[in-house]
């Protein structure tokens, strides 16, 4: 799953300008990341996620990103905790993390607003030259042309499994290329082939969202009622109303 989500979100203000509560705490977040314990800033990590995206809508990182794993808990710890309220917890940890800080009315100059960045517990992938690039990479950059290159030379093992516990159609349904998954079902890829925490593609369609590959996957026999190791079907983690009935069992 993809695990590098970023915490930048364009800055932004009320009719006039002045930048709310939960605006002017993120800001003071980034004076205070650098010092914090690395429980803080997963609890501040948490509620800046489900104050600005809403409740986790992502599977749970793979096998050996240990780091992106304790963002996940975090943040799906938080459940179904309303923006709203992520926002309160998220003002009140500030406070209390820095008692001298004060609320002002000031007026927005634009720029970034920062969440909790979390430098040291974020992986970034490293760009990749084309001529060093494998299967996995062409695979996630959604370049289906070059993928049919290497499934139809036998260049790429087309259930191949890579460091994160993860195969190709795994990554195409993740990062929601159409073709590329496509073009791995023309070549027969195991539609419910299982990831290193038992997850199919179609758990991550799902997670993610991906409305035309969850049709794609189950035309071609993806099974709806495989359970992964903490015993969740694909619809156990979506909240897509049009993928929760594409999904329900019957």
């Amino acid at each position: 799953m993809d695990s590098d989500d970023s915490d930048v979100m364009e800055g932004s203000s009320d009719e006039e300008g002045t930048l709310s509560e939960f605006q002017q705490a993120a800001e003071r977040v980034q004076m205070l990341a650098a010092g914090l314990p690395k429980e803080k800033l997963l609890h501040l990590y948490a509620r800046y996620k489900q104050a600005t995206v809403g409740k986790c809508n992502t599977l749970r990182p793979g096998l050996f990103d240990f780091q992106g794993k304790q963002k996940w808990d975090a943040w799906h710890g938080l459940g179904h905790m309303t923006k709203e309220t992520a926002k309160a917890e998220y003002v009140s940890a500030v406070q209390e993390l820095d008692p001298e800080w004060k609320i002002i009315e000031h007026r927005g100059g634009g720029g970034a607003m920062l969440g909790v960045g979390v430098s040291t517990m974020c992986r970034a992938e490293e760009d990749v030259s084309d001529v060093n690039k494998t299967a996995f990479d062409w695979c996630k950059d959604g370049n289906p042309e070059q993928m049919k290159y290497l499934l139809d030379t036998g260049k790429a093992g087309i259930n191949e499994i890579d460091e994160e516990g993860m195969s190709l159609l795994h990554w195409a349904c993740d990062r929601g290329h159409v073709n590329v998954t496509q073009a791995l079902l023309d070549h027969k890829a195991d539609v419910n082939v299982l990831d290193a925490e038992g997850q199919t593609p179609l758990h991550y369609a799902a997670a993610c969202e991906h409305i035309p590959i969850v049709e794609l996957l189950l035309k071609h026999g993806a099974n709806r009622k495989i359970k992964d190791n903490e015993g969740c079907t694909p619809l156990d983690t979506t909240s897509d109303k049009v993928i929760q009935k594409m999904l329900a069992v019957h």
